[in-house]
């Protein structure tokens, strides 16, 4: 890899083993892996006051002992590491607003496969799903490529996502991210309570495992848990108490094609059609009701940009497969 020198890397037990395979020694409780930090990759700051006096909500009810591994703490005890990140280099669209527009062709840079699922404002309080992680290949310094779901509140007023996010880099890293009042403020306000896991850690540990992932809304803020653990959360005074619940539940991969170049050439999940060995999924997609519970989605809303570009496969359930690699 370019760059790999200033770059972080991961290592894992077995990392020879092809990305699709699962791989079962890594059980999470069982294994740990060590983030190999270059210098200036990352920084330790102290848990604010905040983030001490945090109260967790009970772990998710359909939560399972992950295969994907823990990564071992870091920083000393009573801080959190902060990771570099490129700057951004696109403005985020976010998820593509529901009707016929959005299930076949959407004009400009964005290109999307997923599935979205309206909910009942006054109780649906967040999402989750299994994600499976991989390396895409990026075409150009200005496209960028996510796997993702989110809790939507209005047409992309307020939202919180979370899932993969790579641009033109050695690697993805994860991507916690909000909304409000139709703006992309991307992690800013995220109060992390979580010795690893944060805004920006790199996913090169993560290649072929199916990530567990919840955005869930208790106690006046929105929580974010990755694999084993909750990372943090998104205080609700953000939004001034308006965002507490999410009208719309969305699941995708997203390709941003600099220069609304069609076709695109950045890859989207595996790079893999759906349907086809190796492409990406998403699997236990579900919505959450009140308290830990998260009922598994069905009758989801399918959409598309292109099929010829990035394709999905969905059936009406809890599943999904997409992907592909545009025009390359």
């Amino acid at each position: 890899m370019s760059r790999a020198g200033l770059l972080l890397s991961m290592f894992l037990i077995g990392c020879g083993e092809p990305a699709s395979e699962v791989r079962p020694e890594a059980v999470a409780g069982t294994s740990e892996v060590e983030l190999a930090l270059a210098p200036g990759e990352y920084r330790c700051e102290a848990m604010t006051e905040a983030a001490r006096a945090a109260v967790p909500p009970p772990p998710p009810s359909v939560e399972k002992a992950a295969f994907a591994p823990r990564v071992r703490a870091v920083c000393p005890p009573g801080q959190v590491p902060i990771y570099a990140q490129a700057e951004l280099r696109t403005h985020k669209a976010g998820p593509p607003l529901a009707g016929p527009a959005a299930r076949h062709s959407l004009a400009g840079s964005y290109w999307y496969a997923g599935v979205m699922k309206p909910t009942d404002a006054l109780s649906q309080s967040g999402v989750g799903a299994s994600i499976l992680f991989s390396n895409p290949a990026v075409y150009d310094q200005s496209d960028m490529v996510t796997s993702q779901m989110s809790i939507v509140r209005g047409a992309n007023y307020h939202l919180v996502e979370m899932g993969l996010r790579k641009f033109w880099d050695a690697f993805p890293r994860l991507m916690i991210s909000q909304w409000s009042y139709g703006q992309f403020n991307d992690a800013a306000g995220f109060v992390q309570v979580h010795g690893v896991y944060g805004p920006g850690m790199p996913l090169s540990s993560y290649y072929g495992y199916s990530v567990q992932q919840y955005i869930r809304y208790d106690n006046g803020n929105w929580w974010i848990w990755f694999n084993d653990a909750w990372v943090g959360y998104f205080p609700g005074t953000l939004w001034n108490g308006q965002f507490t619940s999410g009208d719309m539940a969305h699941f995708y991969g997203e390709v941003y094609s600099a220069q609304s170049r069609v076709p695109p050439l950045t890859d989207m999940g595996t790079g893999q059609f759906s349907g086809t060995f190796g492409t990406a999924s998403m699997q236990g997609m579900c919505i959450h009701t009140a308290g830990p519970n998260c009922t598994l989605l069905t009758d989801g809303w399918p959409f598309q940009t292109n099929a010829a570009y990035y394709s999905l496969s969905y059936w009406n359930g809890s599943y999904m497969e997409f992907g592909g690699n545009g025009g390359g």
